[in-house]
Formats: C-alpha cells, structure tokens, sequence
C-alpha cells in the first residue's frame, strides 16, 4: 500500500498532541477536541481545528517523532510509501530552518525504513488561503535546497479562495529546480477548475479532483492525459462531499480511464489509515493491485 496524499501535521493523534503539548507547555484548546478525537463541523471549522494541532509541533524533535509514529504505524499495516506534505514556513515561524525540518524527516525515514521498510518523501507546500506571496515564499524557501528527500511542491487549503492563475509564479519557481507539481483542485470547488489548475500551474498530480466526474469532458480529458488523481475516500466522506462510499464517485473516474491513486488526508482527524481508504476502494470494485501499481508510477520518488 502506498499513500500519496497525507499532511504530516495532519497525522497528529490525540495521543501524540497531548504529548506535545505538555512537553512544549502549549495549551490544547478545547474547542479542537471531541468525545473520540478533534472536533469541527464544517471544512471551515476542520481548518481551525487543523491549525490548532499542527501548531503543537515546535520543534525538529517533535517533527521527527510525529513522522515516525505514522510511518511506523502505516508499515504495520502493510504501507512500503508515503509521501508527506508539509509547508516549509509554518515552522520557520517558530524557529525552525528549513534545512534542519529535512533533517529530521531524513533521521524518521532513516529510521522507520531501518526498523519497518517503509520509505518516504516530502512535497513541500504553499497554503492557499494565505494567498500568493506566501505561496511565492514557500516555494523560494523550497527551490533553494537540495535533498533527497524533498521532491515536490504542492498548494493545499481552502480552494475557494483565490484562483489558480495567482500561484502561477511560485509553481514556476519550484519547477526551476526540478520539483514536482500537485495542488489541491476540485475538491470543493468544480471540474473546471481541475483542468486550470494542471495547465496554469503544470501538475503533474491533482489532490483530490473528484468533482471531475461532473463533467464528461474534464474526466475524458483527464484520462487521457493519465494525470492521476490522488482520491482521499474517508476525508471525503468526513466532510460530507458524498453521504456514503456508494455513492462516491471514484469507481466512475477509475471507470472512465482516470489514474486513481489513494491518500489518508488528515487521517488523525478523519479517523482513517491508509488500509482503510483500500478497504474502502475494494468495496466499491478497485483493486488494491492496481491503486498500488499506479501510486508506484504515480510518486514523486
């Protein structure tokens, strides 16, 4: 099994923020929290949420810790990959070089493929909703090292706010220094921002990009251009895009020609694992053989 699509800061458990918390003496608020885990009701809510935990993380033991415990945890399920998507500011903020955040995601990937053989890389990313000079400075931040373990630039956040034709200029920075493109698109905005998205900004990988399936000619376009799509079933359905997995269109896209490759999102907040989101993609008629041969085809690796 291989996950694509997963925001580390996204993979912080209960466990492990309460954890945090109290080693960095950071105060959990309680409004984050439910009875089984964190607390939102709407994707605006899950952001607030989101950015709450990911704060936690403040420094290169924790972000070490925290990419360990999911790689460890995905291997013993059966994962061998995953790639990470981190923003490389967000840590600076707080004190962390860039070159000292590769360096411990390098020792938890040395590590976890020591102990588990699991491997793993990093897309680094700009958050959309902070609009395009942050995204300008992610990508300069990213453009300016090079390492093994970084291989991608990516926009996440909320894609309702700007459009796709304002980041052209940061993806044109990363892609000056061989990074690779994915950005959140069609998500929660519709099939025709997708197609913008791969041909303003170069995709080589849409995140998400389910809302396809509304159009017949973006979803013909799509396959026929093999631009996978990195589906996240359980986020999906958390965030109630679709009321039930029947009714999720991902065996449509997988139908009609289009690379469907699987991720966990946030799995700590969706309360999913990367065997889940198969085991969700078995139950509506996609082969775990298949999704893991186009994911291998489909890494940034």
């Amino acid at each position: 099994m291989i996950d694509l699509h997963v925001h580390l800061r996204g993979t912080i458990t209960p466990t492990m923020a309460r954890k945090l918390a109290e080693r960095n003496s950071v105060h959990l608020d309680v409004a984050s929290w439910a009875e089984k885990g964190y607390g939102w009701h709407d994707f605006t809510s899950f952001l607030s949420a989101y950015d709450h935990i990911a704060s936690l993380i403040v420094t290169t033991r924790d972000l070490e810790e925290v990419a360990y415990d999911y790689l460890a945890r995905s291997a013993q399920l059966g994962a061998t990959y995953v790639e990470f998507m981190l923003s490389p500011p967000d840590l600076m903020r707080v004190g962390v070089a860039f070159d000292d955040q590769l360096a411990a995601l390098s020792s938890a990937r040395d590590r976890a493929l020591e102990e588990y053989g699991i491997d793993c890389r990093m897309i680094a990313t700009a958050v959309r909703h902070l609009g395009p000079a942050s995204a300008i400075q992610a990508a300069t931040i990213a453009a300016s090292r090079r390492d093994d373990i970084l291989v991608g630039f990516g926009l996440t956040g909320d894609e309702r706010m700007f459009v796709a034709s304002e980041f052209k200029e940061a993806f044109r920075i990363a892609r000056s220094e061989d990074l690779r493109a994915t950005a959140h698109a069609g998500e929660h905005l519709g099939p025709d921002t997708i197609i913008d998205a791969i041909e303003v900004l170069g995709l080589e990988r849409v995140g998400h990009g389910i809302r396809a399936v509304e159009s017949e000619s973006v979803t013909r376009q799509l396959a026929s251009a093999k631009v996978p799509l990195e589906v996240c079933l359980t986020s999906n359905l958390a965030l109630n895009l679709y009321p039930s997995i029947d009714e999720h269109p991902v065996s449509q896209l997988a139908a009609a020609g289009c690379v469907v490759v699987l991720g966990t999102d946030d799995p700590a907040f969706f309360s999913t694992d990367i065997e889940q989101e198969y085991r969700l993609a078995a139950n509506v008629g996609l082969l775990a053989g298949d999704i893991t041969e186009q994911a291998k085809a489909a890494s940034f690796k």
